[in-house]
């Protein structure tokens, strides 16, 4: 399983280089820019880290930058009405690793430093997540909650299922989609909002039950 790093419009490059030393002393190298700011700073704060920043893919929109995600988690430290369901960071690395091989490429999305995410690209994400603080001020920067997430995600135990199929989480939503719109449940609807909003924290052996139930009521 693949793990992203994705900042939307980060403006500073101090805290690019920051985010990038951030996820390589965790072990991870993938880094996704959206539409970034001035990026000279960020090679001298990267700091050994700058084969990072060299292979960051750079795209304008968060949807490029999602387009071969299987499962997004959205870091935000405001609930939208969009996302009832919200993990912590320290949950996040049990949730990802409990997908197994059902998801084949997860990405942590981060916002701007000083608005965060839109409410329209929390939803666009299958979760939302934020880090449990103290006090509400003041707030980690980007950086820091970059280094947050990347800790909690090292953290995750192995579970290698070399038969499970890595796109399964988007083939079971997919089915579920399918079988709402046969049954004209719109997208508005609460039954809708709470599929879309449960299935992302089912685990492999979740998905393995509804893809059960989805074969069962294929058959009816």
């Amino acid at each position: 399983m693949d793990i992203v790093f994705v900042l939307v419009e980060p403006a500073r490059g101090e805290n690019i280089g920051a985010a990038a030393r951030a996820i390589k002393t965790m072990g991870f190298k993938d880094l996704r820019l959206v539409n970034p700011g001035d990026m000279r700073a960020a090679q001298w704060v990267a700091h050994h880290s700058n084969d990072v920043l060299e292979q960051a893919v750079i795209v304008d929109t968060l949807d490029q930058a999602l387009a071969d995600v299987d499962l997004s988690i959205a870091c935000t430290a405001r609930h939208r009405l969009q996302k009832d369901r919200y993990v912590d960071a320290d949950r996040c690395a049990e949730l990802v690793a409990g997908k197994g091989n059902s998801v084949q490429r997860v990405a942590i999305v981060f916002g701007r430093e000083a608005s965060g995410l839109t409410g329209e690209e929390v939803a666009r994400c299958d979760l939302a997540s934020s880090i449990p603080l103290a006090q509400a001020q003041p707030s980690l920067n980007l950086g820091q909650a970059v280094m947050v997430y990347a800790w909690e995600l090292r953290k995750r135990p192995a579970t290698v299922q070399p038969e499970a199929d890595p796109t399964t989480f988007g083939h079971t939503r997919q089915a579920l989609h399918q079988l709402l719109a046969a049954l004209q449940i719109q997208p508005t609807e609460n039954l809708h909002q709470w599929v879309d909003e449960l299935l992302p924290l089912a685990s492999d052996r979740e998905l393995g039950l509804v893809r059960q139930l989805l074969r069962r009521i294929t058959r009816l």
